[in-house]
């Protein structure tokens, strides 16, 4: 993917000739580094992989940028599909719960929420402290340490579900089953940063990858948020200048300079303020 996107920025065929030869070499790197699958569920995400590099490097020696393009799309939208299937471990059923629970579950309550940033149905998967530490294990594997010990949330892009963490569950079970409005800082802070992951992880269901972005438009969305989880409305803006007061320690790849009044992240420029 990462291949894919700089040859998609490249401002000439010359410029993504360098990064046209890992897309060439899909298929044989897939055989030489991932081997046979050691489950059937897994064998199916494999197929896919497989039928992606096929279109991949169609289109990276396709003579016409029609053919390239067409080639690229259908090889894209199979990776992202091939991405919902694997790691195995977050794709399993869980129960249902509104409410405190100490399983891992599905929370219908966060799930109404995310599905209607998402614009579309997404479950909110809440997970115990035992099978948060066992994916979180998968996850680094598969991401490559992009996901890491200190990930609060995470959904794959324009997949249906978000995972939280337990941490991030505690507070907003606090907020919406416990009617809890914490008034000392740093609990303020753990909710304000909580009800930002879920309207962050949404974001990445609707097909946003940048996290900046996401993070953007998650810290302008989140005192919506707090306020459905039943939040008063004057509490969850302070909740929000909570966060956005901590906006300039974010992660490099969570900041942007367009995540500003008026710029490309803000999601009401009609609005003098921000967020």
């Amino acid at each position: 993917m990462r291949s894919l996107n700089r040859v998609g920025r490249a401002a000439s065929a010359a410029a993504a000739a360098p990064y046209l030869e890992p897309v060439r070499a899909c298929s044989t790197v897939l055989v030489a580094q991932v081997g046979p699958p050691p489950t059937e569920r897994l064998a199916r995400a494999l197929d896919v992989v497989q039928r992606a590099c096929g279109h991949l490097e169609r289109a990276a020696d396709a003579s016409e940028a029609a053919t390239a393009a067409s080639e690229g799309r259908v090889g894209g939208k199979l990776l992202l599909r091939a991405d919902q299937m694997v790691p195995p471990g977050e794709v399993r059923a869980l129960p249902v719960v509104a409410g405190v629970s100490m399983q891992s579950h599905v929370d219908p309550k966060f799930s109404r929420i995310a599905s209607g940033l998402a614009e579309k149905h997404v479950d909110v998967n809440c997970w115990s402290r035992v099978d948060w530490t066992r994916l979180l294990r998968e996850e680094k594997a598969y991401t490559l340490h992009h996901i890491d010990d200190n990930t609060l949330g995470f959904a794959g892009v324009g997949g249906a579900r978000d995972n939280l963490s337990p941490e991030v569950c505690d507070s907003l079970d606090e907020l919406q089953y416990q009617h809890r409005m914490p008034g000392a800082m740093d609990a303020k802070l753990l909710l304000a940063t909580a009800l930002v992951t879920l309207s962050h992880e949404p974001q990445h269901n609707k097909g946003i990858a940048v996290e900046a972005q996401a993070e953007c438009y998650a810290i302008q969305l989140m005192r919506e948020t707090a306020v459905k989880l039943g939040a008063a409305p004057a509490y969850a803006a302070e909740l929000q200048r909570v966060d956005w007061q901590r906006y300039d320690e974010e992660l490099p790849s969570y900041r942007s300079p367009e995540c500003a009044n008026g710029r490309a992240y803000d999601l009401d420029p009609a609005s003098s303020t921000f967020p």
